[in-house]
């Protein structure tokens, strides 16, 4: 029973994001990632398939030369980022108009990450390995990306932070902890995941 819930609400969630390209509009003009502007409809889906937690969407223009987006997935080890998975997108080197889009991710009960990403009407998916937790969970939190950041070229964007920890105090994590994980030292599990550019 809880492995169809679980496909269901993969599949709503899926539909609601690609439905998300016909909805909204790219308004910038210069490479960056940003959080997408849901309207109340598609935050209350999201709240009603109990979803506001663990599922977050953000909409993508890459630099011009860009021809491949990649998710990655990460867990932090022994104050180390170790990539648990991830999931590219590439596009014809003279294909016209931007490179822009959707990236769409849902957090499982096992910390395994459902990863979406949506360009011109194709799209590709990818659900990274489950995450094991030492012991009983007390304790969560997540952060993702609050507002447009610049996009460039074989730099990591940090976009979503997910922790867990059997003690029942967190600090507040952003995202941006990926470039400081000393921040994060001491917390059973804490994950991230990054969105990057690259011309290939």
């Amino acid at each position: 029973m809880r492995r169809g819930k679980n496909l269901f609400c993969v599949g709503v969630a899926l539909a609601l994001c690609l439905g998300l390209a016909a909805c909204g509009v790219q308004t910038s003009t210069e490479p960056s990632v940003a959080p997408y502007d849901m309207t109340e409809e598609q935050e209350d889906l999201l709240s009603l398939l109990g979803m506001t937690d663990r599922a977050m969407v953000f909409s993508f223009q890459g630099p011009e030369e860009a021809t491949q987006l990649t998710a990655h997935t990460y867990v932090l080890e022994d104050g180390a980022w170790v990539e648990n998975g991830g999931v590219s997108m590439t596009r014809d080197a003279v294909e016209d108009g931007p490179f822009q889009g959707e990236f769409a991710l849902l957090r499982q009960e096992d910390r395994s990450m459902d990863l979406y990403l949506h360009h011109q009407g194709g799209q590709v998916s990818f659900t990274s390995e489950p995450v094991a937790f030492p012991g009983e969970s007390l304790a969560s939190s997540w952060g993702g990306l609050q507002e447009s950041v610049p996009a460039s070229l074989g730099k990591e964007i940090p976009v979503a932070v997910f922790v867990e920890d059997s003690g029942t105090a967190l600090r507040s994590l952003g995202p941006e902890v990926y470039f400081t994980p000393e921040e994060a030292a001491g917390y059973d599990v804490v994950q991230v995941v990054t969105l990057e550019f690259r011309c290939e």
